[in-house]
């Protein structure tokens, strides 16, 4: 549970004029989920034409299910154009929720880090505004401990902040969530903790391919757990745990969101 007393959450009402255009970085985290991303990525680029500063980036957590030969072949010229960053890591063997966002925002160069999913659309339908746009005005209204989410509650893994306040103030995403979920929310108790402020779109940026829940499931590490609810209910715990102990910066006893990867398949990259 999260203590109502602390949740900071934006009326709905813009009270700021637009005064600058933030860069943003759009960030994928993926691994073996081709069968989602070749929908989903060029479609949200394409959506995200009109606003003139933003970039995504896409972190190959490993995939072994072909996804360097999809981009090499069909996503080039977006690469080429720098709208599209692609990284790839070939060090997990499984998937870390927190360890994987760590590392895409640490890569992006945006002011403003954004995470969409995999099975992600970055809009519904036809929006007056683009969501990249949509995200600055709300930028332009809150200038420094902004929590940008899809929903006041539900989230699906659509978290943003100023990267400056994910890194100096939040610690980003605690390396020792693994599994599903638990690292989104604990990121969001810990932000309202230190003074952030939800603001929110709701269902106007936000669809989804439906996906099989043992589908998210199956690249994870399931040693030492009898199911996925164990697994759960242990990360949860590290989540309230933070909250008893008063920590709301996290990894602070660790070198967080490290990895080695190859950029745009020619750079190697160390962070």
């Amino acid at each position: 549970m999260i203590d109502c007393d602390v949740m900071h959450i934006w009326d709905g009402k813009f009270t700021k004029e637009v005064a600058k255009d933030y860069s943003i970085s759009i960030c994928t985290t993926c691994m073996n989920r081709l069968y989602d991303l070749c929908l989903t990525l060029p479609a949200n680029i394409e959506a995200e034409r009109s606003y003139p500063n933003v970039e995504f980036v896409l972190l190959d957590y490993n995939s072994s299910d072909g996804l360097g030969d999809w981009v090499k072949s069909e996503m080039m010229e977006y690469i080429e154009s720098g709208r599209l960053v692609y990284y790839r890591t070939e060090e997990p063997q499984f998937y870390n929720f927190a360890h994987s966002r760590n590392v895409a925002f640490r890569l992006a160069t945006g002011d403003i880090v954004n995470n969409v999913d995999a099975d992600n659309y970055t809009f519904t339908g036809k929006p007056k505004e683009c969501w990249s746009s949509y995200l600055n005005k709300m930028a332009n209204d809150c200038l420094d401990r902004i929590m940008l989410a899809r929903g006041k509650r539900v989230n699906h893994g659509r978290l943003g902040f100023y990267k400056r306040d994910f890194v100096d103030l939040l610690g980003g995403y605690d390396e020792r969530i693994t599994h599903y979920g638990q690292d989104q929310y604990d990121i969001m108790r810990r932000a309202w903790h230190l003074g952030f402020v939800m603001y929110w779109w709701g269902t106007t940026y936000f669809s989804r391919i439906y996906t099989e829940y043992e589908d998210r499931m199956s690249n994870l590490d399931m040693s030492g757990y009898d199911s996925i609810q164990d697994a759960v209910d242990a990360m949860r715990g590290i989540g309230m745990q933070n909250m008893a102990d008063g920590v709301f910066r996290a990894n602070q006893d660790r070198d967080w969101g490290k990895a080695t990867v190859t950029k745009n398949f020619t750079t190697r990259v160390e962070i």
